[in-house]
């Protein structure tokens, strides 16, 4: 049987009163017996004071048998359970123990220890009587807590019993109040079972009051008459629901910013697709468009250029199309075309040669000249792939292809985009382990000093054998590592390991060396970039001095002030900054003079040809000039001939690196290219200067 609006309202009074109650007084009972606790504490510690103020005397001269009497006196206040007058040796100089407590001393060797202490049967004191410190001689008192236990629990049990009577009396008085809400929602209630059984809409509910179950009836007369118009309403409300239901399925569909088909129905439509050219043997392709540096263009003028420069290629990359092809937008900057019914690939290259001629048309978006250009990757089915994820997959692989060939031209998928894509991926996932595995090693690469003729440092370079994939090289991992983060993992073990090393070299005699370790872009985005690297020199042992950080210039162009900063930070340590790949970043003298480097290491691609090639030779001669007067030290890099050697010199430059001298070598091999080195470099500067 339904319970009746009373009887729900008063089990759900009785529920709320119940736990106002039980709450009201389980605070209120908590709140009296902490307070009464804390009270009882205050009272043994103020009796502790005073009990430790008039044993001064007999603590200052030993005197035991007043201790003990003192203490006697403890015997009229029943509460307190021990106490004991305890030496900085730990011996009693009196104690005293109620008649009715266990015998021993245990209790007070234990809170003594704890000091002051407050559990559910009992409490102590510990006060210092003369003395200070671990020297300090002590009464310790223990009082007992049962008699106010036994006080809370009556007083909680008489607070029960007086919230029940005020229950059971409240509960009678409000179901008689009850009876005025319920009695009129009865009588609606019984008129609606009439309309519902005899289905005579002429009926009305009687409306007896102005309150809200008067509104519930006036309500329900106006829902009665309002019956015999619902059915031309109900139509009304059906095709205005069709029609929200077909700008759902738009808004599914479709992209809010192009107006074209988003990335969901461009896979319904690609499975189609396939699935149609496989069936009649037609050829279909799938194109993988992407804007290139749209997101430079984005960060520059704002998202609301963006969004009409989107909108922009969209309505371009439609109208250089045919009728029956597909342009979606995937998202972002990627844009996705179905071309169907080919007859052949020369019928696909004039189309897409016409979409990137169509994007690179220059715009004027917001008052800014805009020229946008876009890379194309293409996988057509079936010769590629005959199923819609390795098509689109491959027409993507293809797009980054046509990105590493130089940007706004296209390529078709082969088959050794996807080894390069799988040996990234697999790079990627190793890469983690192979460091913790210990397959990374760090090669050093001499430093030389004709001038002085002595190895000045090296070059700490990260070395990857892999047990399976061999010698990886480290142009292959390195930009893995620096695209998935990896990279500030690996330069912190590079470094870590060089300092280590230069530490161990110092030991054994070769105090001139120093060592230099890159410095990628994403390590010096790191704020505790510097906090890190002073760390690694005070956990090796390695003085700041030895240590050289190279960082290329285009980095320090880019980075500007907030990887000045840093560098000052660490130059002020004493550690070492040089300037690696000089001369391909740019950088002007008003920039150079005020970075906080003290080495040029000029780049490889400058010192390649200076035999062959008089300007390579006149720009590097500038170069050296050009550090040697900011009184810089400069040293060319990737020397591999004698007669780079020479010219090299006759410019000016006294430091080399490169196979000329010596390829990159393990740690161990270090010391003895070194000695050979030192004993033979009368003989190799004079073959230089002959």
């Amino acid at each position: 049987m339904a319970r009746t609006i009373a009887s729900k309202l008063t089990r759900i009074y009785l529920i709320v009163a119940v736990l106002v109650l039980f709450f009201a007084g389980l605070v209120s009972q908590l709140y009296a017996y902490h307070h009464s606790r804390t009270v009882a504490h205050e009272n043994l510690s103020t009796q502790a004071v005073a009990l430790a103020g008039n044993l001064e005397s007999a603590v200052t001269f030993s005197d035991s048998a007043f201790a003990q009497q003192t203490l006697n006196a403890l015997q009229h206040y029943p509460d307190v359970r021990m106490a004991a007058v305890v030496l900085p040796s730990g011996k009693y100089l009196a104690s005293y123990l109620a008649d009715d407590s266990p015998a021993g001393n245990a209790h007070l060797e234990i809170n003594l220890a704890q000091g002051n202490f407050m559990a559910t049967q009992s409490h102590g004191v510990v006060q210092a009587i003369a003395g200070s410190g671990v020297a300090a001689t002590r009464l310790v008192m223990v009082a007992s807590l049962e008699k106010l236990n036994r006080e809370m629990e009556l007083t909680a049990l008489a607070g029960l019993a007086i919230a029940c009577v005020i229950l059971l009396g409240a509960y009678k008085l409000f179901s008689r109040m009850s009876r005025h809400v319920t009695r009129p929602l009865e009588q609606l209630t019984s008129v609606m079972r009439h309309v519902e059984r005899r289905r005579d809409y002429q009926q009305r509910a009687q409306v007896v009051s102005n309150d809200e179950i008067g509104e519930l009836a006036e309500g329900f007369n106006a829902m009665l008459g309002a019956l015999e118009t619902q059915n031309t309403s109900l139509i009304s409300e059906l095709d205005e629901r069709k029609r929200m239901q077909e700008q759902l399925d738009h808004l599914a569909h479709f992209d809010a910013v192009t107006r074209l088909p988003n990335r969901y129905y461009f896979h319904d439509r690609l499975k189609i697709s396939v699935a149609h050219g496989l069936a009649t043997g037609q050829t279909m392709a799938v194109l993988f468009v992407d804007l290139d540096n749209f997101k430079l263009i984005n960060d520059s003028y704002g998202h609301h250029v963006g969004d009409v420069l989107l909108q922009t290629v969209g309505a371009r990359l439609t109208s250089a199309l045919r009728a029956g092809d597909l342009v979606c937008r995937l998202g972002g900057d990627e844009f996705a075309i179905i071309l169907e019914n080919l007859v052949d690939l020369t019928q696909m290259q004039p189309l897409i040669e016409k979409l990137i001629q169509q994007l690179a048309q220059p715009l004027r978006l917001d008052n800014h000249d805009v020229v946008i250009s876009g890379s194309i990757g293409a996988a057509l089915c079936p010769e590629d792939a005959d199923n819609p994820e390795t098509l689109l997959r491959y027409a993507d692989a293809a797009m980054y292809a046509a990105k590493a060939d130089g940007k706004n031209t296209w390529r078709r998928f082969n088959v050794d985009m996807v080894s390069q894509s799988t040996l990234r991926l697999t790079l990627e996932s190793q890469m983690r382990l192979g460091l913790a595995a210990g397959q990374f090693e760090v090669h050093y690469q001499p430093q030389i000093d004709l001038a002085s003729g002595q190895v000045i440092g090296v070059e700490a370079l990260a070395r990857w054998h892999h047990p399976e994939l061999g010698e990886i090289s480290p142009v292959q991992f390195i930009p893995v590592a620096e695209d998935c983060g990896f990279i500030r993992q690996l330069g912190e073990w590079v470094l870590r390991s060089a300092c280590q090393q230069i530490v161990q070299w110092h030991l054994a005699g070769y105090t001139q060396l120093k060592v230099a370790v890159n410095v990628s872009v994403r390590q010096l985005a790191h704020a505790d970039f510097a906090a890190h690297v002073m760390e690694i020199l005070a956990e090796t042992a390695c003085s700041a001095n030895f240590l050289e950080l190279e960082i290329t210039e285009s980095v320090l162009m880019r980075n500007g002030g907030r990887a000045l900063e840093l560098l000052d930070v660490l130059q002020q340590c004493g550690i070492r900054m040089s300037m690696d790949d000089f001369g391909t970043g740019y950088s002007s003298m008003a920039q150079l003079k005020n970075m906080p480097v003290s080495k040029l290491k000029i780049d490889k691609s400058f010192v390649d040809e200076i035999t062959s090639n008089r300007s390579d030779l006149a720009i590097t001669t500038a170069m050296i000039s050009l550090g040697n007067i900011l009184d810089l030290q400069v040293m060319t890099e990737g020397v591999e001939s004698l007669e780079q050697v020479v010219l090299l010199r006759q410019a000016g430059c006294h430091c080399f690196q490169g196979y000329y001298f010596a390829k990159p070598m393990p740690a161990q091999q270090v010391a003895d290219f070194i000695d050979i080195f030192s004993k033979n470099h009368t003989e190799i500067s004079k073959g230089i200067t002959t």
